[in-house]
């Protein structure tokens, strides 16, 4: 089975988090927190930072660890890690996304997720108290 590394980020600005709608391929449909595959030679923060360039055309920040998950499709074993980070402003560009959505860890899944990324949203649920309270502290 193919190994993919994949990583994804948890956008947060205004005590709100940021969610995708994807908008081809086989997740059309589906929300998601934007991201990409991890290139060769590439550590796993300068791939979100460059997937998020090329998705939402906005520079990250801040990024830190959230939490991992496996999940198994179209003959891929797919590491998936997740990270939060913060930026100076929010996406406008919609390049692999049908719409962007702000919402809370409590209302993330009135949206429709892959199962394999609700391991993730849970991790979200858990650190969202410090995140914001980190927040706050720095601006």
């Amino acid at each position: 089975m193919n190994k993919l590394n994949v990583v994804c980020g948890a956008l947060v600005i205004d005590e709100k988090v940021m969610i995708a709608q994807r908008s081809y391929g086989s997740s059309k449909g589906f929300y998601e927190f934007p991201g990409g595959k991890v290139e060769k030679n590439e550590t796993k923060e300068k791939a979100l930072i460059r997937e998020w360039k090329e998705e939402c055309d906005i520079d990250i920040h801040n990024v830190q660890y959230l939490a991992s998950s496996i999940d198994y499709q179209d003959g891929y074993e797919i590491h998936l890690t997740c990270f939060t980070c913060t930026a100076s402003k929010k996406p406008v560009v919609l390049n692999a996304h049908s719409e962007y959505i702000w919402t809370t860890p409590n209302h993330i899944y009135d949206y429709n997720f892959f199962k394999s990324d609700k391991m993730l949203v849970e991790a979200l649920k858990e650190a969202w108290p410090c995140l914001i309270k980190q927040m706050k502290q720095k601006f």
